[in-house]
């Protein structure tokens, strides 16, 4: 009876060789997957993210009203007293009034300025006061929109007449009679610029000399 006849080293070696690159293979086609997952939803996640900032954004600042205010200029940055709409338009910050309605206990006409503040998107509001030197903006609410913000660059309007001509937005708005009828934002964040946003101002035409 003749004995059976046993594997070699050569081919245990084979063997152990040919398993280790299979599962080689299977944890590095495991480890693909689970980065693409995870790509995918970063992906995902900033894509809400920018649909839901856009579309608040978009709301709030097409309800832009051009009421009044007196007192003071109304930016972070300007200068000066009299009187006019309470709208200040900046390369880097904007200011104005517009309705919000959030709920039990919040709503009403805020002033509302957005701006950048150390590399956030910050939104500060204000109840509605035609006495702007009434405003403290460092004392006021403020929430942060966005972190990570690089560059943050507003562009404005007189007229929604369509027109191929760049030259048509300006850095910043120097009318004290009216709103502007356009407002264009764009924003960099983590490395990567968002989709400009356009929004026409629902009474922007309103006064405007």
């Amino acid at each position: 009876m003749r004995r059976g006849r046993g594997f070699t080293l050569v081919e245990v070696m084979i063997a152990l060789v040919v398993f280790s690159m299979i599962m080689v293979a299977t944890i590095s086609a495991l480890r693909a997957f689970g980065n693409t997952r995870l790509t995918v939803e970063r992906l995902t996640g900033r894509v809400d993210e920018i649909r839901l900032l856009s579309g608040f954004l978009r709301q709030t600042m097409g309800a832009a009203l051009p009421v009044a205010r007196y007192g003071r200029a109304v930016g972070s940055g300007d200068a000066g007293a009299g009187s006019g709409v309470y709208f200040s338009g900046r390369p880097d910050e904007m200011v104005w009034v517009a309705p919000i309605a959030a709920g039990a206990g919040f709503g009403g006409v805020y002033i509302l300025r957005l701006s950048l503040d150390q590399g956030q998107l910050v939104l500060r509001w204000h109840p509605y006061d035609p006495d702007a030197s009434a405003v403290d903006w460092g004392a006021v609410e403020r929430r942060v929109l966005l972190e990570n913000v690089e560059d943050l660059q507003f562009g404005y309007r007189a007229s929604r007449a369509s027109s191929l001509d760049g030259t048509l937005w300006q850095d910043a708005w120097a009318s004290t009679l009216g709103n502007p009828a356009v407002v264009r934002l764009s924003l960099k964040a983590e490395g990567r610029y968002w989709p400009e946003l356009v929004v026409r101002l629902d009474a922007g035409e309103l006064n405007v000399r």
